[in-house]
């Protein structure tokens, strides 16, 4: 089940120091039933984010650890898993038809076949693949890829972990192990793609995809430039293009500021403009 990207959102305020408490304001509907605890603090001016959520799967309560920039603006919100998708779901659902909160919700895992007895309340529509691709690009929804790769998995009948490789091999010509991915999600430290398939594929779909032009307005543009960020610990990567340029660099195990090796990437890529 996937709703809401299986997200809410937590709104906080920093303290008026650092190191003072900070304050949650608001959340983008917190799940049904959940207690969360914020254990936040201020961080130092342009520390920005440093949070992290601890939710296990169906759990009832959970956690925020961290920090928050002192300077962060006033509607600064960080996402967090949702512990239990379908009872997120079926709250939402319960809230829309005005049911009573006293009526319980029960999550039954079966799946009925040429069932009779059902009654259509509604039917959902997925959005067109380009505006899904559209959305995941801009917002960078890990969910999105990890769901995108499962589903081809599904319908071609292979392990989520030879798509990619595959279709990198079958439609660029690159070997497979420039393209050692597990899963489809960007978050995932046990992904490995090297620049070079990367680069190769961006070169490739623009030469001769029909539908790069869809896929060219989904990538984000960054100092004016058409662009993909990837950031986890310790390591920042772009790619894209610029003007008839294509490029992607990755910089791993970097030490000092993100921020400060980011502005020394987009003065690398100034000089292509």
């Amino acid at each position: 089940m996937n709703w809401r990207e299986n997200q809410f959102d937590v709104f906080m305020k920093p303290g008026s120091t650092v190191g003072s408490p900070v304050t949650i304001t608001d959340y983008s509907r917190l799940p049904p039933s959940f207690t969360f605890l914020n254990e936040v603090v201020t961080g130092s001016a342009g520390s920005g984010d440093g949070t992290t959520g601890y939710i296990a799967p169906d759990a009832t309560h959970g956690w925020i650890r961290g920090t928050v920039g002192i300077d962060v603006p006033a509607s600064f919100s960080v996402g967090v898993a949702v512990p239990n998708a379908s009872l997120y779901i079926a709250d939402e659902l319960r809230e829309g038809m005005q049911w009573s909160k006293d009526i319980p919700i029960k999550v039954l895992y079966e799946k009925e076949t040429n069932a009779t007895h059902r009654t259509t309340l509604d039917t959902y529509y997925s959005p067109p693949l380009s505006e899904l691709v559209y959305w995941f690009l801009q917002r960078s929804i890990n969910q999105y890829g990890e769901l995108i790769v499962k589903t081809i998995a599904n319908q071609f009948g292979r392990y989520i972990n030879s798509v990619l490789p595959t279709y990198c091999e079958k439609e660029h010509g690159i070997e497979q192990t420039a393209v050692a991915t597990l899963d489809g999600s960007g978050l995932s430290p046990q992904n490995r793609i090297t620049t070079w398939a990367i680069s190769h594929v961006l070169y490739d779909v623009r030469k001769k995809e029909s539908w790069f032009p869809a896929y060219e307005a989904a990538i984000p543009i960054i100092d004016n430039i058409h662009m993909k960020p990837g950031l986890i610990r310790s390591v920042l990567s772009y790619s894209g293009y610029v003007n008839s340029k294509v490029f992607s660099f990755i910089i791993n195990g970097y030490n000092g500021d993100t921020g400060t090796m980011r502005q020394k990437m987009w003065n690398l890529l100034d000089t292509l403009k």
